[in-house]
């Protein structure tokens, strides 16, 4: 049985808002970045053109594409159908395009720099006849519905997503977590189905694997935070998560003990060993697994005794040196808050650093977190830190004390505009942001007010 991801990103800012309010004539301005990232030695995605034709109405169709921090500062833009140039003179206001079609065809876009068309950062998209209005239709191979132990049946549906070239074509590719319908918060019992991480290829709407993380990896929203990104800087996308015991990989091949099963009677996973897993982005291969770092060890070190706080996770991308990504895997945030960063170079994960609120002089630190993280350059030293709720966590380990102010309910980013992108990516949960040759707005991080910060004493957390 099939299902439909509905794909409507690239057209939601042109359905809403009317496209004389986004560009507006004006003179370019030189910006100034907020950062001193040094983008000659930093390691970026290699992204193409990024062309997507959708259909807007039965009379119109939105084009839009890419642009690339390569591009030259007044590049403009050529847009074609079936070879049948659309625009009278070059796109120079927008990275869009409104075709009077109400068919299919071949939408190509071409990068105009100096008057010159340049063929060799063009790119093309293939609308089809029957394209319908307002998304890119994908379809689904939805996994089979299952019973629990317990006897409770339970169903799938599409849940977390992120995006990563796993091919190296220069497109990104859709990265799908299914989680079951009993899927539980950290803070119930009960049973769950297995969680399942699809890659689909966006053009041809074509699965490319999948991967199944077993019956010893517990579905919900703060178990598992998949990565996606390239780290070794091959040109093809790395997928790094939690793995444990039974774990399949895109190939079909188990992960430690197949027949393992740690569930307790309440449907927790509270034994059993833990495992750290870069999955091959191009074919779902486990590539290396490693002891998960670190283990939950006493659950009481995490705040309670049943197994809520010890298996809450975070995790992002980041460049903690400046120039190249390193991936970091986060444990507890409530009480104690445990991150370990790596690097990998296409063969092992090297561990980078790692903080533990638990230690003697990082004892402040604990309880700072909360349900997401941000990575960015908050100190103007060309190097990410990781924003962990109320604290900040410098790139090379050290602690960044003007933001310590308790456990916080929320954490806030400020956008400001930028001629340059950031190098990293953070999530909120599984959710991702990409960072790469395309043009961006950033957000910088700010500490909250202590007034903004923690929960009253006498309500409990969860």
């Amino acid at each position: 049985m099939l299902h439909r991801f509905l794909f409507a990103a690239a057209t939601a800012i042109a359905l809403a808002v009317p496209p004389q309010s986004l560009f507006a004539q004006r003179e370019p301005v030189e910006i100034q970045p907020p950062t001193k990232y040094d983008f000659t030695k930093l390691k970026r995605e290699k992204l193409g053109r990024g062309v997507i034709a959708v259909r807007q109405n039965a009379d119109e169709v939105f084009v839009t594409w890419r642009y690339l921090s390569k591009d030259a500062r007044l590049t403009s833009f050529n847009v074609y159908r079936d070879g049948k140039k659309l625009n009278e003179s070059p796109v120079s206001e927008a990275t869009y395009f409104i075709d009077k079609n109400k068919g299919g065809g071949v939408y190509t876009v071409k990068p105009v720099a100096g008057g010159k068309e340049l063929d060799e950062a063009s790119a093309s998209y293939t609308l089809p006849e029957n394209a319908p209005a307002g998304y890119v239709d994908i379809p689904l191979d939805k996994p089979a519905d299952g019973k629990a132990p317990n006897g409770e049946a339970y169903t799938y549906s599409p849940n977390d997503a992120s995006v990563g070239d796993v091919d190296g074509d220069g497109e990104f590719e859709i990265i799908l977590k299914w989680d079951p319908s009993n899927a539980h918060d950290n803070a119930h019992d009960g049973y769950t189905g297995n969680v399942y991480l699809d890659c689909y290829k966006l053009g041809k709407a074509e699965k490319l694997w999948r991967i199944d993380l077993g019956r010893n990896i517990r579905a919900g929203a703060h178990y598992t935070q998949f990565m996606v990104y390239d780290l070794d800087c091959d040109g093809i996308a790395e997928v790094v998560c939690k793995t444990a015991d039974g774990t399949v990989d895109g190939t079909g091949k188990v992960i430690g003990d197949a027949d393992a099963d740690y569930r307790t009677p309440a449907g927790r996973i509270l034994t059993g060993p833990e495992y750290l897993t870069v999955f091959s982005g191009k074919t779902g291969a486990a590539l290396e697994t490693i002891p998960y770092d670190v283990p939950r060890g006493n659950m009481r070190d995490w705040g309670d005794n049943y197994g809520n706080r010890c298996d809450r996770f975070l995790a992002a991308v980041g460049y903690l040196d400046g120039e190249r990504p390193s991936v970091i895997m986060c444990r507890g945030y409530y009480t104690r808050a445990y991150l370990a960063a790596y690097d990998w170079d296409g063969q092992h994960l090297k561990k980078r650093w790692t903080f533990d609120s638990n230690e003697p002089e990082n004892r402040g630190y604990a309880g700072q977190g909360n349900h997401n993280l941000r990575v960015g350059d908050v100190d103007g030293d060309g190097k990410d830190e990781i924003v962990y709720g109320s604290c900040t966590i410098g790139s090379s380990r050290g602690i960044c004390p003007a933001s310590r102010c308790g456990a916080a309910t929320r954490t806030s980013a400020t956008a400001r505009r930028s001629a340059t992108p950031p190098p990293g990516r953070s999530c909120t949960r599984s959710g991702t942001t990409p960072t790469s040759d395309a043009a961006w707005l950033p957000t910088s991080t700010r500490p909250i007010p202590a007034s903004r910060c923690g929960r009253p004493a006498s309500r409990r957390r969860p």
